[in-house]
């Protein structure tokens, strides 16, 4: 059996998988631009993660606010009123 002239470079050569007409492929990727996008990525999720938690809190809050109201309760919201500025009116 005669071995092809291809037969016989592809042997020769170093790399046994690849012809020797075919050269290597470039690593043409672009690393830094990889890079920025996966850092815009994560802070997109962690942006809508926050957004999901203040979500989930106000609409808790507003449960809370709501049961105590349908309970008949009259001190649900605190009410933060000014500190006494120390003028007393008269007392008769």
């Amino acid at each position: 059996m005669q071995a092809k002239h291809g037969d016989i470079e592809h042997q020769q050569s170093g790399d046994a998988g690849r012809p020797v007409d075919q050269p290597t492929p470039v690593d043409d990727t672009d690393y830094e631009h990889r890079h920025f996008t996966n850092l815009l990525a994560i802070i997109f999720l962690l942006i809508i993660a926050a957004a999901i938690i203040w979500t989930v809190r106000a609409i808790d809050e507003n449960e809370r606010l709501q049961r105590c109201l349908n309970g008949g309760r009259r001190d649900c919201v605190k009410i933060e009123t000014p500190p006494s500025t120390g003028i007393r009116m008269p007392v008769r």
